[in-house]
């Protein structure tokens, strides 16, 4: 059986549209990706998150790791929560310190 779902129209062609959803559309048609698959809102709230709770340049660098494993997740065909994984770690993040060992000051593995 096939999918008979119509294709998802660019948010960049609704009305009240902005230049960033015309942004993310042009994205996902130049990297490949399918139409509305970049959840804008959860990129930028995980953004945010990081800028605010660890340092303002966190945020895209923290936007980009989440998506690396995402992107890593799907090619093994699994879901992925890496972005709600990053925001909760950027959320939670206490800093150790210089020359402390570790991640984001929380119990490893949890």
């Amino acid at each position: 059986m096939t999918d008979q779902t119509p294709p998802a129209a660019p948010r960049g062609a609704e009305p009240g549209s902005s230049v960033l959803d015309r942004w993310v559309d042009a994205l996902e048609v130049e990297l490949g990706l399918p139409p509305r698959s970049v959840d804008v809102g959860a990129v930028l709230d995980l953004a945010r998150d990081a800028a605010h709770q660890v340092a303002r340049p966190a945020a895209p660098v923290t936007a980009y790791a989440a998506g690396y494993a995402a992107g890593l997740a799907a090619a093994r065909g699994e879901a992925s929560d890496a972005l709600d994984r990053a925001s909760s770690s950027a959320l939670a993040w206490r800093d150790p310190g210089p020359g402390a060992a570790g991640g984001s000051g929380s119990a490893a593995g949890s």
